[in-house]
């Protein structure tokens, strides 16, 4: 019988154009967004949490070619097979919380499919079928691909969004400054 990996993956291989420098350096509170993501995968005691991008732990196979670049890196280099579970974010959603990123994995393990929030590609628990794996393959000879065409053939369960704040990216100053109000809001010191 086949053990299922439950892996955590975070996506930092982005080029931070819009924010003119390293956004996974950048600070939300006391850590970096970076940390933040990392902090929040290892509390869901996963078989192991990985960052992919130029810098990190896996490095992009394929430059240039997105998100689904970081997860095809990742699944090649962590040798991922069906029925193994990959939970997906990106290290520039400094609000989300690990109980959505639980109830994601939590029911990847029920329903035996990929899961995703209503209306958000990321955050993204993968659930691996041949379907993915062979659509991965497919990136080497394209421009890239959207995470919605990677998983658009599978079966994939979308969950309610209770506040739209915490799916919120950073990829500018401003959205950064409002990043940091929230999150003042939400967490006072």
């Amino acid at each position: 019988m086949k053990i299922v990996l439950q892996i955590g993956l975070v996506l930092s291989g982005g080029k931070s154009s819009r924010m003119g420098k390293d956004k996974s350096a950048m600070k939300v509170g006391k850590v970096t967004m970076l940390e933040h993501s990392i902090n929040m995968l290892n509390s869901l005691n996963l078989d192991n949490v990985v960052v992919s991008g130029a810098d990190f732990d896996i490095p992009d196979l394929f430059p240039n070619k997105g998100p689904v670049g970081g997860i095809y890196s990742a699944v090649q280099h962590l040798s991922l097979s069906t029925g193994d579970i990959m939970l997906v974010i990106p290290n520039d959603m400094p609000l989300l919380r690990p109980d959505l990123l639980q109830r994601l994995i939590q029911q990847s393990l029920i329903e035996q499919c990929t899961v995703t929030y209503q209306n958000h590609p990321m955050p993204l628990s993968l659930f691996i079928t041949e379907g993915i794996l062979e659509r991965l393959q497919l990136l080497e000879n394209t421009a890239g691909m959207s995470i919605r065409h990677l998983i658009q053939a599978d079966k994939v369960e979308e969950l309610s969004v209770e506040s739209q704040d915490v799916f919120s990216n950073v990829n500018t100053p401003q959205e950064l400054e409002n990043a940091v109000q929230n999150y003042k809001k939400m967490c006072p010191e």
